[in-house]
């Protein structure tokens, strides 16, 4: 089969963080996490098994994977590596929260084949880590970026959050600097967003607490990308920048439209045209897992129609943009022409991308474009 990717999910974490809605369980015991991860094992087993899966990347997220100790962990990548295949330089991610990482734990992780450090940084200044729910300071960031470079890893991305009421546009602008500093090869910032039935949410609608407006979000988008851009960073995705090389290949895969397995409590995949998501509650996955060996709980073929939406609204988020043929051009029209003559995309009569005035708007210019064809 074609190159596909993995995504796994482990959803312990020791808090919910105010604005999370992720399928996460919080303070789970050590006996049903060894159920989770005998349930999730068994779950690859059965998803891999027998339809010759050729791995490019691979990415554990959650949640807060480091929850789990470093041998469980590497127990998941010893039953990947036995049902699957990997590429020779494939891509294996970690998600994992500064404080949950040791110079041991560290080492073990690096040995046992993890190769990229995901941090969910989110911020460097204290406060701002504090309103954000956060169990790590920025010192503690910086300790764990330090310890695993000694420990050999190299591919190490910072997530960060701009948006939180306290972070002024200069606390922003320390905490963009002090990322630099680090000199990683990759950097990801997200902007707080408020969903309905988080602890932020619900604030929200109390009145007790008010999101930043849309042009203040943009003035640190666009500061981030002032910072990032001059210390060499390129800015391939709306809310990604990275070195040359140090692009994460397994969420190219996504935007692209690629084949990714899934495994775990509401995980989602796509393999063979065919999208798939599990069941969301932690309990009830562990026992439909051990039952039958699937936790599925919907699938869906999507049309050609629905695909190039999908194309769409990802593509334009992405430096390379979307390969378009002639019927779907022509499909697009004449939205795609206006907006090209405003100067926010560009078309070349076989490729879409956007232009540096549209990438901030890549979300708009799609649903734009998608408007049209509905």
């Amino acid at each position: 089969m074609s190159p596909a990717s993995l995504y796994v999910h482990v959803p312990f974490c020791a808090r919910r963080c105010p604005y999370c809605d992720f399928a996460v369980s919080v303070n789970g015991r050590a006996e049903f996490r060894a159920a989770y991860l005998e349930a999730l094992q068994l779950e690859l087993k059965t998803q891999l098994d027998g339809v010759g899966a050729h791995l490019e990347t691979i990415f554990c997220g959650g949640g807060t994977p480091t929850e789990l100790s470093a041998a469980q962990l590497n127990s998941i990548l010893q039953t990947v590596r036995a049902h699957a295949t990997l590429a020779p330089g494939a891509e294996i991610s970690l998600e994992a929260n500064p404080e949950n990482l040791s110079r041991e734990t560290l080492r073990e992780l690096h040995e046992g084949g993890w190769n990229r450090l995901s941090l969910g940084a989110q911020s460097f200044d204290d406060a701002t880590l504090r309103f954000l729910g956060r169990a790590h300071d920025g010192a503690c960031i910086e300790r764990v970026v330090r310890e695993a470079r000694e420990e050999g890893w190299t591919n190490i991305s910072l997530d960060l959050i701009y948006g939180a009421p306290s972070q002024t546009l200069e606390v922003w602008r320390e905490t963009l600097e002090r990322a630099v500093e680090l000199r990683v090869p990759h950097v990801s910032a997200y902007s707080l967003t408020v969903e309905v039935g988080t602890a932020l949410g619900q604030r929200a609608a109390k009145g007790t607490f008010q999101a930043l407006d849309d042009d203040h979000l943009a003035d640190r988008m666009d500061l981030a990308s002032e910072i990032l851009e001059k210390a060499g960073l390129e800015r391939y995705e709306v809310s990604n920048w990275a070195r040359p090389g140090g692009e994460c290949r397994h969420n190219q895969n996504y935007w692209r439209g690629g084949s990714y397995f899934a495994a775990g409590c509401g995980a989602h995949g796509h393999f063979d045209g065919e999208r798939f998501w599990n069941e969301r509650d932690t309990k009830i996955y562990v026992r439909r897992v051990i039952s039958s060996g699937s936790a599925r709980v919907e699938t869906e073929r999507l049309t050609q129609h629905e695909r190039l939406i999908e194309r769409l609204a990802t593509g334009l988020r992405t430096r390379e943009g979307v390969a378009l043929d002639k019927s779907e051009a022509a499909l697009l029209q004449p939205t795609l022409s206006s907006l090209c003559k405003m100067g926010l995309l560009k078309f070349d009569e076989a490729h879409l991308k956007p232009e540096k005035s549209g990438f901030a708007l890549a979300d708009g210019l799609a649903a734009r474009l998608i408007g049209h064809i509905l």
